[in-house]
C-alpha cells in the first residue's frame, strides 16, 4: 500500500461529473494530522485536461483551514477522469529537519486522487472474480472449502470453482459455508468436456450440470451435433463435428441459465496448442459462446497469443465479450497459476445477474500478473481499463486488507475451528461499508 493511502482518508473517493460535492481529508494517525492554526492550500488538478505547454493553467485553488486535523472542501468536477489533489502547508519550514527526524507528513506537501464519472458508470461498482478454478475433485490440490478462503484471502468478490466434467465440487464449495456469515459471492460450475473434442468450456452459475448430460442421456449429444452438422456449409479445415460440438455445449450452457465460455486456446498440451487455430479463429469470429477467456493462468507466451488474436479480430471488427480466470490448480506454494490472471466487473451488484450482465455487455478489465510485477497489465475498453487503474491503486488495497481477514477465518472454519462463524459474523459488511465510503462519503465505525 503506497504511503498516502495509508497516511490520508479522503472520501468519497468516486464522485459524480459535473456535480458538486463534498470531500473530506481525515489522518489516519496523529503523523498525518493537518496542523489546526496552519492554513492549507489545495490545488485540483484534472488529469485529462491539463496541457502543459499552457502558460496559464486554469487550476482551482483552495485556502483550507484544518478542523481537529481534517480538510474538507466543496468542488464542482469536470470531464470524467482522474483528479490530482496538491496539498501543500501555507507556512515555511527550515530547510532540513531536526536531526536523526523527518518532517511529519502535515508540513510537506501532499498528492491524493479522486475519480469523477458520468452517471452511468457511478452506478455501477467493482468486484473482483475469478470464473475458473480447480480443488482436488478433479486435478488441484486443495478441497473446495480451501480453495474459497484462500481466494477471499486474496481479496476476491465472487468466485466459480469449475472442476474437470464435475459440477458438484461447485455446490460443495457453497455448501461449506451454509448458514455462515461471510460476503465472497460463490456460484455454481464447472469445466465442460465434450466427448471426442479436446475444446473446453467453462460453464459459469448455470443451474444444473452440462457433464451430466453426457453420462445420463448417453448417444443424445452425438446424435444432436451429427444432425446439426449436416446443414454446415462450412470453411476448408474446419470440422463440422466440432464446430456443431461448440453450438451444443454453448446452447445447453445457456439453457441451465449460466454463462458460456471459450478458454485457453493457445494452451500448449503435448507440444501443440489446445485448439488448432483455424478453428480458433473460427469460432471466434462467429462467437457462439457468452465470452472467450482473454487470459488464464498459463505462461505469458500462451496468453501473449491469445491477447494478439483479440487484439487483431477487434482491430477487423468482431467484438467480443473477455473474462479473465486464473485455471489454478492450487492457491498454495508453490502456485504457478493461482492470481495471475483475474478480472473486475463493473456491475450493478455482485448477483449472478448483475456480473452475468456486465461480461455480455464488456463492463470487464481483465489483469494479467505474473510474481514479482507491481501492477497487472489491464485489458478492456480505454474508459473501464483508466478506471480500474485507479481502483487498483486507490480503492483495491484498502478493499483487500478486509478481505484477508475474512478469508483468513473462512479457512479457520472449513478447517475445523466452528468459532470462526462467530468471528466472521463480526467482519461481515466491512468491504461493503467501505463501498459506500468510497462512493458517496457515509463513513461508518465498522470499517477502521
Amino acid at each position: 500500500m503506497k504511503t498516502t493511502l495509508a497516511y490520508f482518508d479522503i472520501f468519497p473517493k468516486i464522485v459524480r461529473a459535473h456535480k458538486k460535492g463534498t470531500i473530506r481529508i481525515e489522518p489516519r494517525g496523529l503523523h498525518a494530522a493537518f496542523e489546526d492554526g496552519v492554513p492549507y492550500e489545495l490545488t485540483v488538478v484534472p488529469m485529462n485536461e491539463t496541457n502543459l505547454n499552457e502558460t496559464e493553467r486554469p487550476y482551482r485553488v483552495y485556502e483550507l483551514a484544518p478542523k481537529g486535523g481534517s480538510l474538507e472542501f466543496s468542488h464542482e468536477f469536470g470531464d470524467e477522469g482522474r483528479y490530482a489533489l496538491r496539498i501543500k502547508p501555507k507556512r515555511e519550514l527550515p530547510p532540513s529537519p531536526p536531526r536523526r527526524q523527518r518532517w511529519p507528513a502535515y508540513l510537506v506537501p501532499q498528492t491524493l486522487y479522486v475519480y469523477a464519472l458520468e452517471e452511468d458508470l457511478f452506478r455501477l461498482r467493482p468486484y473482483r472474480g475469478d470464473m475458473h478454478v480447480h480443488s482436488f475433485r478433479s486435478d488441484g490440490a486443495e478441497s473446495p472449502g480451501v480453495v474459497v478462503s484462500d481466494y477471499r484471502r486474496a481479496g476476491f468478490d465472487f468466485l466459480a470453482l469449475t472442476d474437470h466434467e464435475q459440477y458438484d465440487p461447485s455446490l460443495e464449495a457453497i455448501d461449506a459455508f451454509k448458514g455462515v456469515p461471510i460476503d465472497l459471492c460463490l456460484f455454481p460450475g464447472e469445466e465442460v468436456h465434450p466427448p471426442g473434442d479436446s475444446t473446453h468450456y467453462v460453464h459459469f452459475a448455470g443451474a444444473y450440470s452440462i457433464n451430466d448430460i453426457f453420462r445420463n442421456e448417453p448417444g443424445r449429444y452425438e446424435r444432436e451435433i451429427a444432425e446439426t452438422a449436416k446443414a454446415f456449409e462450412l470453411p476448408q479445415g474446419i470440422n463440422p463435428l466440432k464446430y456443431a460440438s461448440c453450438l451444443w455445449v454453448c446452447g445447453e450452457i445457456n439453457k441451465a441459465g449460466g454463462l458460456s465460455i471459450m478458454v485457453h486456446p493457445h494452451w500448449i498440451q503435448e507440444d501443440a496448442y489446445h485448439i488448432p487455430e483455424k478453428m480458433c479463429i473460427y469460432m471466434l469470429r462467429n462467437a457462439p459462446f457468452d465470452a472467450f477467456e482473454l487470459t488464464s493462468g498459463h505462461s505469458q507466451a500462451e496468453n501473449q497469443m491469445q491477447i494478439s488474436l483479440w487484439q487483431q479480430l477487434r482491430a477487423e471488427g468482431c467484438v467480443i465479450p473477455v473474462v479473465g480466470s486464473s485455471d489454478s490448480h492450487s492457491t498454495e506454494a508453490p502456485v504457478t497459476w493461482f492470481n495471475v490472471s483475474k478480472m473486475a466487473v463493473l456491475a450493478e451488484d455482485c448477483g449472478k445477474d448483475g456480473i452475468m450482465d456486465a461480461v455480455r455487455n464488456r463492463q470487464v478489465v481483465v489483469m494479467e500478473q505474473y510474481p514479482g510485477e507491481v501492477l497487472p497489465r489491464l485489458y478492456g475498453e480505454y474508459r473501464y481499463t483508466a478506471f480500474a487503474l485507479f481502483l487498483l491503486e486507490e480503492y483495491f488495497p484498502l478493499h483487500d486488507e478486509l478481505c484477508f481477514e475474512e478469508g483468513r477465518l473462512m479457512k479457520e472454519y472449513v478447517c475445523g475451528d466452528r468459532g470462526a462463524a462467530e468471528l466472521l459474523a463480526v467482519l461481515r459488511g466491512r468491504c461493503g461499508a467501505l463501498m459506500r465510503k468510497c462512493w458517496d462519503g457515509s463513513k461508518t465505525s465498522q470499517i477502521y
